[in-house]
């Protein structure tokens, strides 16, 4: 099977899940508003939520919807337990559910980003595009995946240009606005344009030179441009500060895979995974890993596990693509790609891998038109590679 590196970390160089989130920030952040916090009965918000997560971790999704909806209906103050319900609906796909009690949070909270981001995720699946923009723009700085969904989003709606241009004169009128530097080197990142990316970031430093988020992706952009001993260095400085950062510890793991030290990078997933057990991205690396050790059943879990946590996770359907067309599962490879299509249509990844399964089958039209589509990749060598496939192909009878 001609196919080309499954990894997203190594061989092209891609943004990884970790490199693509970012925490929430210091004080240079937008807070959110305070809310009050109703302890008037038994048990209390936070014990609901622990004894819900033990029971998600359990299998039993439904119980622990059934808990928290009874706990939140006779405590509509406590927004944490109502958060934690409406990521159960979103995980169960009742979009319905969760976008009504993401409403009712953002009524007590308003400026909650963390909800704001929930809820463009939410728009962004049922394709309300311009609501999804209103959404992650409020979530800034992001707390999760904001950057990358806004400029697919606004590249959906056509005025991509127009919104990075605006986003880039916020920071170069303000050049001690950490904000809106920050905000532009995220953006630059998710363009995969790194050199500009680290300009932003390195002036965002400059600004609050102990802000591990970015740290982190200051990191993760030195990783991809090149340079994994200063992506290291600047890692390790957020983690001496923050020891259980999820996204730092995530991002170091990816630059330990990129120079083959596994082992150090397994020990900082399964970090990461023990201090944040509902973040997607920790899942999809040790797939990955598991991957490399050959034991391909096991990864396809961990991708599952990581869909089950965000049923946006693009990363998570590459991968678990790639395994089930490696092993002939081409029905299976074939919904992988076209879902993760459905939320990311311009990837140009996904199209040369949902290619490569058509030309698996023979479905030779099928490939043909998915290798067209990857041929405008931002990646240049998912580009390259779909321009020679497409030649050899369109040269075989």
């Amino acid at each position: 099977m001609n196919q080309l590196n499954r990894s997203l970390r190594v061989a092209l160089g891609v943004c990884v899940a970790a490199a693509c989130l970012t925490m929430s920030h210091g004080a240079a952040s937008a807070s959110p508003q305070p809310y009050t916090l109703d302890t008037s009965g038994s048990p209390s918000g936070a014990s609901v939520v622990d004894s819900a997560r033990k029971d998600v971790a359990q299998g039993k999704l439904s119980d622990a919807i059934a808990m928290l909806s009874q706990y939140v209906s006779s405590h509509p103050n406590d927004i944490e337990p109502a958060k934690y319900l409406g990521d159960l609906y979103y995980r169960e796909a009742d979009l319905h559910k969760a976008e009504a009690v993401y409403l009712h949070v953002l009524s007590i909270a308003p400026k909650d980003r963390e909800t704001h981001d929930r809820l463009g995720g939410i728009y962004a699946a049922e394709d309300r595009v311009s609501a999804a923009i209103d959404q992650f723009t409020e979530s800034l700085p992001s707390v999760a995946n904001a950057y990358g969904q806004l400029v697919e989003l606004h590249r959906r709606r056509g005025d991509l240009v127009d919104f990075l241009t605006t986003s880039k004169r916020q920071a170069d009128d303000h050049p001690l606005d950490y904000v809106a530097q920050y905000n532009m080197g995220r953006l630059y990142d998710a363009q995969r344009e790194f050199h500009d990316a680290a300009f932003y970031l390195e002036r965002a430093l400059g600004l609050e030179p102990k802000d591990c988020p970015t740290m982190s992706a200051l990191g993760s952009v030195y990783l991809d441009l090149g340079d994994p001993g200063k992506a290291l260095s600047t890692l390790n400085t957020c983690l001496r500060r923050s020891p259980d950062d999820y996204s730092a510890l995530v991002d170091r793991a990816d630059v330990y895979i990129a120079v083959g030290q596994d082992e150090l990078a397994r020990a900082d997933l399964e970090h990461a995974h023990r201090a944040r057990p509902d973040g997607p991205e920790a899942l999809v690396d040790i797939g990955y890993l598991e991957d490399v050790a050959r034991r391909w059943h096991s990864a396809i879990s961990y991708y599952l596990d990581a869909l089950s946590l965000n049923p946006l996770m693009r990363e998570a359907y590459t991968d678990l693509g790639y395994d089930y067309d490696e092993h002939q599962l081409y029905a299976l490879a074939e919904a992988a790609y076209l879902k993760g299509l459905s939320i990311v249509p311009s990837d140009g990844r996904l199209h040369y891998l949902l290619a490569v399964a058509y030309a698996d089958q023979g479905k030779r039209t099928l490939a043909l038109a998915e290798y067209r589509r990857a041929q405008s990749s931002d990646e240049e060598d998912v580009a390259r590679a779909a321009r020679r496939e497409l030649a050899s192909l369109m040269r075989t009878p």
